[in-house]
């Protein structure tokens, strides 16, 4: 009971009720924050919840969320009377005159403002529309840092895919370069293609390298994402559940473009943002007028030889006559500050609908490319075993292993970037649209809570 109370007491109007007691707001219900680094193999999910617990950019927006809520507070606060007490004691005496006294004096005062021309409740409004612009902010900080990390975490396993893929190029540039060695030494073929063979093998151990240094590159990326540069003791897993739904790409661009509209936190953010600087406009105008107000005092004085009592009680009325134009200029930079916010609105908006055009007909090319990519891989790993086995035979030229051998490598990179680009083709459309959720991640365990 004690707790509570101290509780309403330090938040008598609830305004914190209002932020979400977690930096990821209600992007993942009943979350909470895991403060272990993680070690091991983490899935997709894990790194995107200790993203979303441990970055500083969505604890500084929750903080933000909570300092407009404590600044709605203080607007609401305004509607009350303020009470204050004042008091003083002194010793006063004369060396001529040994008659030393004690003077003690008390006083209650009370303010109570009346009417204002709605100069509190503009206030007030601005404060409420701010703290929703900084909910709605918080919630596209969450999503766009969670996008961001789904982004890093494919990104890493088209690195390490790529380093397989670099590891096998230069496999096969060895076999290549045994087999013109071998015909060099039985004198079927000229010194010239061990030359040769043995230049490429050279490039693939050097492509090798830079995928690996890319790799551990783009591991740091993902860490210091998760919150610290330092958490490299963690290797990532492919989750085919993971962002391998289908969106939906029957509806019209135009329907997809209205709907993020009505659903994009960064656009909600903005037009919070515009009534705010209204309510603005309405608190300069109401500045330069009249307000009305009750005052009550009460004072106990006593200085040893007399002691009085006094109070009052009476209406303050003040009606602003000459503020040197001041009044005129904070009307004029409140209305200027109106219109810029109307302007961020809708720069806004166009960005949200190019974003959904550019990931809509993103995922479409990236379905049509990842369909073919099977194929293409395929092909080139026959041609390139026939190639090979025609020079081994003494049938082929090195020529044609190289290139087939060259055009299997740029195939499984293409088949390995169309795989994982599709999916984060996908979450990018899902964030456009303002459908970026945490179903994306584990599909099958929120459809059980369901």
């Amino acid at each position: 009971m004690l707790v509570s109370s101290a509780a309403s007491a330090a938040d008598p109007f609830g305004v914190f009720d209002r932020v979400p007691p977690s930096p990821v707001a209600e992007l993942r219900p009943a979350a909470v924050c895991d403060a272990a680094v993680p070690t091991g193999p983490i899935t997709l999910a894990r790194a995107v919840e200790r993203a979303l617990c441990a970055n500083p950019a969505t604890r500084s927006a929750w903080l933000t969320a909570r300092l407009r809520a404590a600044e709605l507070g203080q607007a609401y606060s305004a509607y009350l009377p303020s009470l204050s007490i004042s008091g003083s004691a002194s010793r006063a005496g004369d060396r001529a005159l040994p008659n030393d006294r004690n003077a003690w004096q008390l006083g209650l005062d009370a303010q109570y403002l009346l009417y204002d021309f709605g100069g509190r409740a503009a206030q007030r409004d601005a404060a409420e529309a701010l703290l929703a612009a900084a909910r709605a902010s918080q919630d596209d900080s969450v999503r766009q840092l969670y996008l961001q990390t789904v982004t890093a975490y494919f990104n890493l396993l088209t690195a390490q895919g790529a380093v397989n893929v670099a590891r096998e190029a230069e496999a096969s540039a060895l076999a290549a370069f045994k087999a013109a060695t071998a015909r060099v030494a039985a004198g079927t073929a000229i010194p010239f293609d061990r030359l040769q063979a043995k230049t490429v093998y050279t490039q693939r151990q050097i492509e090798r390298i830079r995928a690996e240094g890319e790799a551990a590159r783009m591991q740091g990326e993902l860490a210091a994402l998760m919150g610290d540069t330092r958490q490299t003791g963690f290797s990532v897993i492919d989750s085919e559940a993971a962002f391998s739904q289908m969106p939906d790409l029957s509806a019209a661009v135009d329907s997809l473009i209205e709907a993020a509209r009505n659903r994009r936190p960064d656009l909600r953010a903005a037009e919070a943002t515009v009534l705010a600087q209204q309510a603005g406009v309405r608190s300069a105008e109401a500045a330069g007028k009249p307000s009305l107000s009750a005052f009550y005092g009460a004072q106990r004085q006593d200085n040893g030889s007399l002691a009085a009592t006094s109070s009052s009680v009476g209406i303050n009325l003040t009606i602003p006559l000459f503020t040197g134009y001041r009044n005129t200029y904070q009307i004029a930079a409140a209305q200027t500050q109106a219109g810029l916010a109307a302007e961020e609105r809708d720069r806004v908006a166009n960005q949200v609908a190019l974003d959904v055009w550019r990931a809509y007909y993103s995922v479409k090319s990236e379905t049509e490319a990842d369909s073919r990519s099977a194929d293409l891989v395929e092909s080139a790993a026959a041609a390139e075993k026939l190639a090979l086995g025609r020079y081994q035979a003494g049938l082929g030229i090195l020529l044609d292993v190289l290139s087939a051998q060259a055009n299997l490598a740029q195939a499984r990179q293409t088949q390995l970037q169309t795989r994982l680009g599709l999916r984060v083709a996908r979450a990018q459309l899902a964030q456009a649209i303002g459908d970026l959720s945490w179903d994306w991640l584990e599909p099958a365990q929120q459809e059980g809570k369901r």
